[in-house]
């Protein structure tokens, strides 16, 4: 039997027969770009499920419309008997790839984790999008700024280095850097004075241990510093300035890096040496009134016994013929308490120190003429030479001229038995305007003083001479004087000065007075 199209079911057809032909083209066209999307990400959810569903789709589509588009074919050809063996096959594949791709829909049936990782996708892409845009603006801001902020900076930095630089070139103490090994690396100016070193470069490099003047000091203070980290008012005498001792009180503290390694040192050294020098004088002082205040009770204890000897002594020679023993025995007890006597007076006057005394204008000038016309004889009997140096312009002083005369004596004493023979005595005066003080200088050219000595020359009662050539008292008493008309007196051995090295000049006394005026005596 022959079939026939009839026209009432033409529209169906040919709906049905494009519409095959269609499904097959756009189910093909979503597999492409399924596929595509799996290629951008592999390891994307969803990709992988849109992928094989468009695939299960594509071949549920191919087998439907095929066979819809071959049963046309069979049907118009006349073929009947052929669409009716294969028709089974059609509904059997059919009903395969709907199996297949209801399986694919199934083993993706997990929808809410595709949503999920769909919105925490979409969720990180916001957040990113949002950072980006928030570092953007702020890169964006500081690229505005960032001049102004390079200037800003660079600005503190140079205030920060001024006032380190100011703090460290204006400080009158110490401050010093050193290396790991101790060595210096940069000292301000203060310090360079104090060691007596006029370029940095010339300290640059030197240890610092190296100027101390105790070597075992020295190694204690680095010992102290490697242990503690730190060292704090570390004091130690220092090889320094010419003109005597140099006492540094140290405060310093290591350099570490950020693991804990030494680096150097940083630290700073106030000059103790003037108030060592007070110390020791305001010592002194309280030393030498508290043994003035002993010698004037002695004195007075023994004063009045020594004057009944002395006059016993005196009445019996008159009973007893000269060049007899007796008057003889009686003339050196007569003697030796006169001496006796003179001890008791240095005594009294070494207790009177600080008592009032006529203090009147005068010329210091001529007094040291005046004295040095005493000894002048004795002086050149030793075939020892004077060198005067005595300053013109020298101005007038109120001071007591009997006592300055006895320190003048004193001292010129002093240097004509460290002399001996064959010498020369120095005697210089000078004006300090700046400091407003007169300055006498006697010197000689002895043995000098040794340093073990220099620190007692000023006690009472120590003397270096023999037995009955001296007391002990002459510099304390000089001492005494000095101070009561508000000056020093300073000893040097041997002197620093090159006018006074050239002269071969050893041992010098430098007596200083302040200029007093007669309304202020």
């Amino acid at each position: 039997m022959t079939a026939t199209i009839t026209l009432p079911f033409l529209p169906i057809y040919l709906v049905d027969f494009f519409g095959s032909t269609l499904m097959i083209i756009m189910s093909a066209v979503a597999f492409y770009y399924a596929r595509r999307l799996l290629r951008l990400e592999p390891k994307n959810f969803l990709w992988t499920f849109f992928f094989w569903l468009t695939m299960t789709v594509m071949a549920l589509a191919v087998s439907r419309s095929l066979w819809h588009l071959l049963r046309y074919l069979f049907i118009l050809g006349g073929l009947n008997s052929a669409w009716r063996a294969l028709s089974p096959y059609s509904g059997s594949i059919n009903s395969i790839t709907f199996c297949v791709a209801a399986a694919t829909v199934f083993y993706y049936h997990n929808t809410e984790k595709v949503v999920a990782t769909v919105q925490r996708d979409a969720e990180s892409l916001r957040r990113a999008h949002v950072e980006l845009a928030a570092a953007h603006a702020a890169l964006h801001q500081l690229n505005l700024t960032l001049e102004e902020r390079v200037e800003k900076r660079a600005s503190e930095l140079r205030l920060s280095e001024e006032k380190f630089r100011g703090f460290f070139e204006g400080s009158k103490d110490m401050i010093y850097f050193c290396d790991a090994a101790g060595r210096f690396c940069d000292i301000n100016e203060s310090g360079l004075r104090l060691l007596g070193v006029e370029r940095r470069e010339d300290l640059v490099g030197q240890a610092l241990a190296e100027f101390f003047l105790d070597q075992a000091r020295g190694a204690q203070y680095l010992a102290l510093l490697a242990a503690d980290g730190h060292v704090k008012d570390f004091e130690a005498e220092f090889v320094g300035r010419e003109e005597g001792s140099l006492y540094l009180m140290i405060t310093a503290s290591t350099i570490t890096d950020r693991a804990g390694a030494i680096q150097g040192c940083q630290g700073i050294a106030k000059d103790l040496t003037h108030f060592k020098k007070m110390m020791e004088q305001l010592v002194h002082s309280e030393k030498m009134t508290s043994v003035g205040q002993l010698a004037a009770g002695v004195a007075h204890e023994i004063n009045t016994p020594l004057g009944i000897i002395l006059g016993y002594a005196q009445l019996l020679e008159e009973d007893f013929a000269e060049q007899t023993e007796v008057h003889e025995t009686l003339r050196i007890i007569e003697k030796q308490a006169k001496i006796c006597r003179r001890i008791v007076a240095d005594l009294l006057n070494f207790s009177r120190q600080t008592q009032e005394h006529n203090k009147l204008p005068g010329d210091l000038n001529q007094s040291l003429e005046e004295v040095l016309a005493i000894v002048n004889h004795t002086l050149n009997m030793d075939h020892i030479f004077v060198h005067r140096c005595l300053a013109e312009n020298l101005p007038k002083t109120c001071f007591d001229n009997e006592r300055l005369r006895q320190v003048f004596v004193n001292l010129l004493a002093n240097a004509h038995h460290a002399i001996g023979s064959e010498g020369i005595i120095g005697v210089w005066s000078r004006w300090h305007e700046e400091i407003g003080q007169i300055e006498i200088v006697i010197g000689d050219s002895g043995t000098g003083i040794p340093p073990e000595q220099l620190g007692r020359i000023f006690d009472p009662f120590y003397t270096t001479k023999g037995v009955g050539k001296g007391t002990g008292l002459g510099l304390s008493v000089s001492f005494g004087i000095i101070k009561d008309h508000n000056g020093r007196i300073e000893v040097k051995s041997p002197p620093q000065e090159p006018e006074l090295a050239a002269l071969d000049i050893h041992t010098t006394f430098h007596v200083f007075l302040p200029l007093i005026a007669a309304d202020q005596k």
